[in-house]
């Protein structure tokens, strides 16, 4: 696959009908549609499911060879049907089996290798693309997350020379601080809800602690005022009239019954209307 140049047409969105004509603005636009599409390919298509342990052939290093069902093939996989290679070899095998380390492979860098090691089937390629000059070494996962980076490279690049500023400017930074800042905000979003719960859980515990003192103070107060139960009723009888029944009710009984109530029971009022009969202060003469 050649890189774009001046004049070349190409479409942002695969089912677009407007074509673009690259310039020299766009011509790196250009050649990241055609990676792209072609990537899309490589993990989408149907092959043609010749035997991928024959050099001369691709279809052992494109992805979709591994991840799509195809057709099975007899000295490979021991069919002619549909074969779901990516279910037989992952839920069945694993990276001690060849045939495992080499679908891994092949699905991360585009590469067929059947005699890929254990230590090596995970590698990345050993040249990291920098550029849009070479198309065909994107390949694979690991060729889609290089061209993210190029790109991102590109539109930082472009962004600077656009701007005419002296310093680079790190979209790159700029989106992360963004994104941390609404990891925060989601954070505290949840913070405070839960915060909001604890407090309608302690105020409801607060409102049943209120309740159940109100019950049982009701319930004390029947006990006690109605002389634990037995009869109560006039005369101040039970536990508080018969202790409290000089109070008032002018009883000779009582605590306060020895000294004559507290002024409002009979001899109460006598004794206690006897002290000012005869005030030796007083100024009116007999």
């Amino acid at each position: 696959m050649a890189t774009c140049s001046v004049g070349n047409k190409f479409r942002i969105q695969s089912n677009g009908t407007a074509e673009i004509t690259a310039n020299n603005d766009t011509k790196d636009a250009c050649t990241a549609a055609r990676i792209l599409e072609r990537l899309h390919t490589d993990f989408t298509k149907s092959t043609s499911n010749t035997d991928p342990t024959n050099n001369d052939q691709a279809d052992g290093k494109l992805p979709t060879f591994w991840l799509r069902n195809q057709t099975g093939i007899n000295n490979f996989d021991s069919g002619t049907g549909s074969t779901n290679r990516f279910y037989n070899i992952f839920i069945k095998e694993t990276s001690k089996d060849q045939k495992y380390r080499t679908a891994v492979h092949a699905i991360m860098n585009g590469v067929y290798n059947d005699a890929i090691s254990v230590e090596a089937y995970l590698n990345k390629p050993a040249t990291t693309q920098t550029d849009l000059t070479n198309p065909d070494n994107f390949k694979g996962i690991n060729g889609l997350i290089n061209l993210n980076n190029v790109l991102e490279n590109l539109i930082t690049e472009k962004v600077r020379t656009k701007t005419g500023t002296s310093t680079k400017i790190d979209i790159l930074d700029d989106a992360q601080h963004y994104s941390k800042r609404q990891e925060i905000k989601t954070t505290l979003e949840e913070i405070a809800r839960r915060e909001n719960e604890i407090y309608r859980e302690k105020f409801l515990n607060i409102i049943l602690v209120i309740i159940g003192l109100v019950f049982i103070g009701t319930l004390l107060s029947k006990k006690f005022y109605s002389g634990g139960g037995g009869g109560g009723g006039g005369g101040g009888s039970g536990l508080f009239g018969n202790t409290f029944t000089g109070v008032g009710l002018g009883s000779s009984s009582g605590i306060f019954s020895r000294f004559g109530g507290l002024g409002l029971g009979r001899s109460g009022r006598s004794r206690l209307s006897g002290l000012f009969s005869s005030n030796p202060y007083s100024l009116s003469t007999r």
